[in-house]
């Protein structure tokens, strides 16, 4: 009898250990790219890196039945800034920042923040007006659609400001001057009367040491990054607010082929990214602001940091052409419905507690 009871014990402890280790034994292992065209410096990258890949690692484990493993490749490992969207839809990454700005022809409406300038320096709202719209307006989804996306995490940049070899008192002083700009940022400069350089962040260091440029018009935060304030004599703060310049997106083959509580862990940490490059966001700008005043002082001649006078920021968003009209109609002609999510995005803005320079939507 006492034989049967240990035996009948040593069946029990064993099928107890082989509970125990069924979840370890099944666990499932998953292996993703995730990409960007900018460096680890920048807060939309540096959110990749510290936040959504550790974030989706570590609650994929805790469900005890999936370990996902990552490949990081930013800073222009896999793709430079030009094919952010094609690389992501192609499966060249699974994941990765897309930088929306530079694909206008692509995804036309998603570019309305960038025709509507001054309409708020507030990017934490700027991120999630957009991120509601992509909720709430079939054709911004469709944009990502079309192309095999699923958009995870609108990020807003922060406002624009002027780096340039030379100074920047008026709205005259930038007719002609030849200034580096991403993608539909150049329209403003030309109805400034500037001349646009298109280009994009990792460019503008290069494009203004060799004279292609004269400057650029960009971030703080990306300045940093890349040192842009070794290259230029004066900042100017003017101002020009900010707008929503892409998002963390997946490859839709990819993500469908997630079980789906990690779909599920994947949307849920997509969605906390745009706040994470906010609070990123609000770090870098105050820092690089006070690493271009101390680093600027050394420079020969000094780096002149200056306030855009209010009166000629008033008048340089006046004077500037109706560019979100001309795109609402540009793209209505094409049978976009431009014209309403124009206004629809504005008064969501105001709606929001935004307090535009101008009303673009109108006239």
């Amino acid at each position: 009898m006492l034989r049967r009871r240990n035996g009948l014990a040593m069946l029990v402890a064993t099928a107890l250990a082989a509970a125990f280790a069924q979840p370890s034994a099944a666990q499932q292992t998953i292996n993703l790219t995730i990409g960007s065209s900018h460096p680890e410096v920048v807060p939309w990258v540096a959110a990749l890196k510290n936040y959504v890949v550790p974030e989706i690692k570590k609650r994929a484990e805790a469900s005890g039945k999936y370990k996902v493993n990552f490949r990081e490749a930013y800073n222009g490992v896999l793709y430079k800034a030009n094919a952010t969207l094609t690389s992501v839809s192609e499966g060249i990454a699974d994941m990765g920042w897309v930088f929306s700005n530079l694909e206008g022809a692509r995804q036309p409406l998603i570019q309305v923040s960038t025709y509507t300038p001054g309409v708020t320096d507030n990017y934490r709202l700027m991120s999630a007006v957009h991120n509601e719209l992509m909720d709430s307006v079939p054709q911004f989804k469709a944009e990502w659609d079309k192309h095999g996306l699923v958009h995870l995490g609108a990020m807003a940049i922060d406002p624009l400001h002027l780096f340039t070899k030379f100074p920047v008192r008026s709205v005259d002083d930038l007719k002609g001057k030849k200034i580096s700009a991403a993608g539909t940022i150049g329209a403003w400069l030309g109805a400034m009367g500037a001349t646009p350089v298109d280009g994009a962040l990792p460019t503008f260091y290069n494009d203004i040491k060799t004279g292609v440029s004269e400057g650029g018009m960009t971030v703080v935060t990306g300045a940093l990054g890349i040192k842009l304030h070794e290259t230029v004599n004066y900042i100017t703060l003017v101002n020009m607010g900010c707008f929503y310049a892409g998002a963390l997106a997946m490859n839709r083959d990819s993500f469908n082929k997630l079980p789906p509580e990690l779909q599920k862990i994947v949307r849920d940490v997509g969605r906390e990214y745009s706040e994470k490059v906010s609070e990123g966001t609000d770090r870098a700008y105050g820092i690089g602001l006070k690493v271009f005043a101390e680093q600027g002082a050394k420079q020969n001649p000094p780096l002149q940091i200056v306030e855009f006078p209010p009166a000629e920021r008033e008048k340089l968003f006046k004077s500037m052409k109706n560019l979100a009209l001309e795109w609402a109609k540009a793209n209505d002609a094409k049978g976009l419905p431009a014209s309403a999510i124009l206004k629809q995005y504005m008064d969501t803005m105001r709606g929001r507690g935004a307090k535009p320079v101008r009303d673009w939507d109108r006239g």
